[in-house]
């Protein structure tokens, strides 16, 4: 077994008889050397320490050898953890002209700083060994590696030292050599193992000390055990009671060569008197291999007692590993179960299990320490060792720390340790190192928490990420810690019971995660330790452009938006950008999710794209996206009934490119509205139907203009006309007083109705100013307001009408139908009879000259083929109300410019009779 896990000692040779013997300062380093080849590392450093001394430099073999001795001075004295000697003597070798000789003589600086807390010149040391020695032995150089990384992570370790005050235990129980393992036992008795007997049946000179566990109880000075427990020649320590106080295991051990034991475990019935009796070899230890350091604990999930110990049996991972196996209450203990998610490489010892928080205490030099052995803890959950977390500073130095113990009633907690602090009794200028003394403290109350970052997509750990711990205030979320690793992916915080916390996790490359948790909900409420997985996903950047897709200029100002697509298809808006000053927005995207980018902005349409990781390589094509969004003017487009302008639902429209590619075709059973994209001053052709209504074809093309006039969109109203062209009949329009052709006595006329028409309309205020004239303010407000109401409801609705009708009567004639329109011609009664016939002839004739003429004669084709024929009747003022309107040529105000008399003049179109297609 190695002798750091025992209780350490010195064998000091008797310096004086040796000098006596010597003389020399060859003498001295030949003794040295015979003490080395023995392991005896601190008898050779005194010795190697005489010769280095200034009196023996008239020898002839001094100035030779000086180096040699310095070298071996301090490799002596920093393996017998002398460490301040050790850098001493290292350091006068680096000014010796055999320097080169030595090639270790880094690394060993390096490693006697790092084993005095000095980190930052320990790195540097090592750094220098690295740099200046390519080939030294390959352990060397992986040891010097993982010191450096050890430092690294116990600087930043030493910034997060507990405010926890430990207290040198009194002379009495600490003796000037190693004193470990405080433990209560039954009766309130404490028990402890102090390696201060001396070994008087020892063949070896100067006799070696032996370990013996004491008993102290109340203030009485602590007394060993009986020789029935503490068995003579032997090392007995380590002091474990069961639940019940019935039965206590402990160890022995025997030398093997100078300084190195092997042991076993032993076991005895205490009883009711707290007296050990009945002392047996537990079978479970192993033939030429230790077996050591028991520790009692209880297992909640499984409701029994578990013998955990250490060993170097073969089957482990290094060193001495931990092991537990089951212990009956009778003592019988069940097959060894190496502990595996806690063991290393390195060496696991002194196991301590503690209860009430089902926590496993061990030693361990084989993760990050402060320097040696340091204290580190395992929660068992749920039948599983979490991942060790060493306890921190101050309780861990640079220094060996091993043997915590910790108990209830009061809370209190001991641990062992090697640090030459001016409280500890071996320690002195002349003797800097030597034994564990033993120290108490008041463990943190409060709850372990541990956060765990791990890359979601490859589930391996994510090492060199940045944690931070937030705990949730009413004020806001306050920063508690900030934790950068960048060695593992492992980061150990301390919370309070009952509050709210914030975790965040960020690392380059990869996106940032955020965990929020409630120590006072049910399943958190009552743990003593709490791990948080925290997963972040390889980042891809996606970098975004938008451009006109007029000119495929720049776009800037436009909004982009950034959705997550679920497995359903619903989108989940991530984030928006909105950079006035320029074209461009960037996203950190995660491997494995599916995006939708939209790109918007006033006056243009909508721009989207997909960006699908759910099959993502970050290796192929790097870590960067480019997506570019093209933008076109927005258009919309309203449905409406031809004849009624209600909105019309359930049309299906196709638009088209001018090269006949579809760019949309759709339906919409809800609303008459459909939406699209479009380009300026390029065509297209919109392919309007719906079932009882006529199908039609618009070719759009849109200007700067109509970008304007729409307040920066296109907006287009198509009317559908029913097939059914009686629902447009009758209807009627309206003439001004004697027109068309005013004064003439002709059956005919050459002008279209639309050419009477607007002059007409833009006669509105004249015949307001006239009907009122000579009246009452009241009953010229009422007057005027009646002339509005006819223009609107009457002369404009009906020209509205008459188009609707026109445009309703091309797409009829298309289908292959005939039509007869009747067309009947009213006047008012201001002239005589014969001339208000030959006036509604007139104008019967002006609307047969409007639909020649109409849309550029789409119309005179269906005429000229007898599909579109007309029938007339010029009725005059043969159906006027005489009595309501004046006849009277030198009364206008009511034979011209009143409501009645304009409603006289008129054409009705009606009785429209359809055929059959020919």
């Amino acid at each position: 077994m190695k002798r750091i896990y025992i209780l350490t000692t010195f064998f000091l040779l008797s310096l004086t008889g040796l000098q006596a013997q010597t003389q020399s300062f060859t003498g001295y380093i030949e003794a040295a050397d015979m003490a080395s080849a023995r392991d005896d590392h601190y008898n050779a450093y005194r010795l190697y320490a005489i010769a280095a001394e200034d009196d023996w430099q008239e020898d002839n073999e001094y100035e030779d050898r000086i180096g040699e001795v310095y070298y071996k001075t301090g490799t002596a004295a920093y393996r017998s953890t002398a460490y301040t000697e050790a850098e001493k003597y290292l350091v006068k070798l680096q000014s010796d002209p055999s320097i080169s000789k030595y090639p270790l003589t880094k690394y060993y600086l390096g490693q006697a700083v790092f084993r005095q807390g000095r980190y930052d010149q320990a790195v540097a040391y090592f750094q220098q060994f690295l740099d200046d020695q390519p080939r030294a032995p390959e352990a060397y150089r992986s040891t010097a590696l993982a010191q450096i990384n050890d430092a690294d992570w116990a600087i930043d370790a030493m910034t997060r030292a507990e405010d926890i005050q430990l207290r040198h235990l009194p002379a009495g129980i600490n003796t000037p050599d190693s004193d470990i393992m405080y433990t209560r036992g039954p009766n309130g008795t404490r028990y402890f193992s102090s390696n201060s007997f001396e070994y008087k049946q020892d063949s070896l000179t100067p006799r070696r000390m032996l370990s013996r566990i004491l008993r102290q109880t109340g203030e009485a000075t602590a007394v060993p055990l009986p020789a029935t427990i503490n068995l003579p020649g032997k090392n007995v320590a380590h002091t474990a009671f069961n639940k019940a106080m019935t039965k206590v295991y402990y160890s022995v051990c025997d030398f093997r060569n100078y300084d190195e034991m092997i042991c076993d475990v032993y076991r005895a019935d205490v009883g009711t008197d707290g007296k050990w009796s009945n002392p047996v070899k537990t079978d479970i230890n192993q033939s030429n291999y230790s077996t050591t350091q028991p520790s009692i604990g209880f297992d909640a999930t499984k409701g029994g007692e578990y013998l955990y110990f250490a060993s170097d049996r073969p089957g482990g991972q290094g060193g001495l590993d931990l092991y537990r196996a089951s212990l009956s209450s009778d003592g019988t203990i069940g097959t060894p179960e190496n502990l595996s998610s806690v063991n290393t490489a390195g060496d696991e010892a002194s196991p301590f299990w503690y209860a009430p928080r089902q926590t496993l205490y061990f030693a361990t030099n084989g993760r990050f320490t402060f320097g040696g052995l340091d204290i580190y803890k395992s929660f068992l959950i749920d039948g599983r060792f979490r991942r060790p977390v060493n306890i921190g500073a101050p309780i861990n130095t640079s220094a060996d720390e091993a043997y915590y113990t910790r108990f209830d009633d009061p809370d209190q907690a001991y641990v062992s340790s090697r640090k030459p602090d001016s409280e500890a009794i071996f320690y002195s200028s002349e003797r800097d190192v030597c034994c564990y003394d033993l120290y108490e403290f008041t463990p943190d109350p409060r709850i372990d928490l541990q956060a765990l970052t791990f890359n979601k997509l490859t589930k391996d750990e994510l090492i060199g990420a940045t944690v931070k711990l937030y705990k949730i205030t009413p004020d806001g979320p306050e920063l508690i810690e900030e934790v950068i690793n960048l060695e593992d992916n492992e980061f150990n915080f301390k919370v309070e019971q009952g509050a709210m916390y914030r975790l965040t996790a960020e690392k380059d490359g990869f996106t940032s995660v955020i965990d929020e948790f409630d120590l006072s909900s049910p399943e958190l409420k009552d743990l003593a330790f709490i791990e948080r997985r925290l997963e972040l996903n390889p980042k891809v950047v996606l970098d975004v452009f938008t451009f006109n897709n007029v000119d495929e200029s720049e776009l800037p100002g436009t909004t982009i938006k950034l959705f997550t697509v679920g497995e359903d298809g619903k989108l989940t808006l991530i984030e928006e950008i909105t950079d006035p000053l320029a074209n461009e927005g960037h996203f950190d995207l995660e491997i494995g999710k599916n995006y939708l980018v939209e790109a918007t902005k006033p006056g243009f349409g909508k721009a989207t794209t997909e960006v699908d990781l759910r099959g993502y390589d970050p290796n192929d094509g790097g870590g960067n996206i480019r997506r570019d969004l093209y933008l076109g003017q927005s258009l919309e487009v309203y449905v409406i009934d031809g004849r009624t302008d209600e909105p019309l639902s359930n049309a299906t429209l196709r638009l088209l490119k001018a090269d006949g590619s579809l760019v949309s075709e759709s339906t919409n059973t809800e609303g008459n509205d459909y939406y699209y994209t479009v380009n300026l001053d390029q065509p297209f052709v919109l392919n309007t139907s719906r079932s009882g209504y006529f199908p039609r074809v618009d070719t759009l093309r849109f200007t700067q203009q109509d970008l304007i006039d729409g307040g920066g969109k296109l907006v287009y109203y198509v009317p559908l006309f029913s097939d059914d062209i009686n629902e447009f009949l009758p209807f009627e329009v309206y003439f001004d007083n004697d027109h068309p052709d005013p004064d003439a006595i002709s059956l005919t006329t050459k002008m279209a109705y639309d050419e009477t028409y607007r002059p007409y309309v833009m006669r509105r205020n004249d015949f307001k100013a006239e009907a009122s004239t000579d009246m009452s303010t009241e009953d010229a407000f009422l007057v005027r307001g009646d002339i509005d109401q006819f223009f609107d409801q009457e002369v404009e609705a009906g020209w509205k009408q008459l188009s609707r009708f026109s445009d309703a009567l091309i797409l009829h004639l298309r289908s292959g139908k005939s039509f007869t329109l009747e067309l009947q011609g009213y006047a008012s009664p201001r002239a005589p009879t014969e001339y208000n016939r030959r006036l509604s002839a007139r104008r019967n004739m002006s609307l047969k000259n409007f639909f020649q003429e109409y849309r550029n004669k789409a119309l005179a084709k269906f005429i000229k083929s007898g599909q579109l024929t007309f029938t007339e009747a010029a009725l005059g003022e043969t159906t006027a109300n005489l009595d309501k309107i004046y006849e009277r040529i030198d009364r206008e105000r009511e034979s011209i410019y009143s409501t009645i008399a304009s409603l006289e003049r008129r054409v009705m179109l009606r009785n429209g009779l359809s055929s059959k297609k020919k």
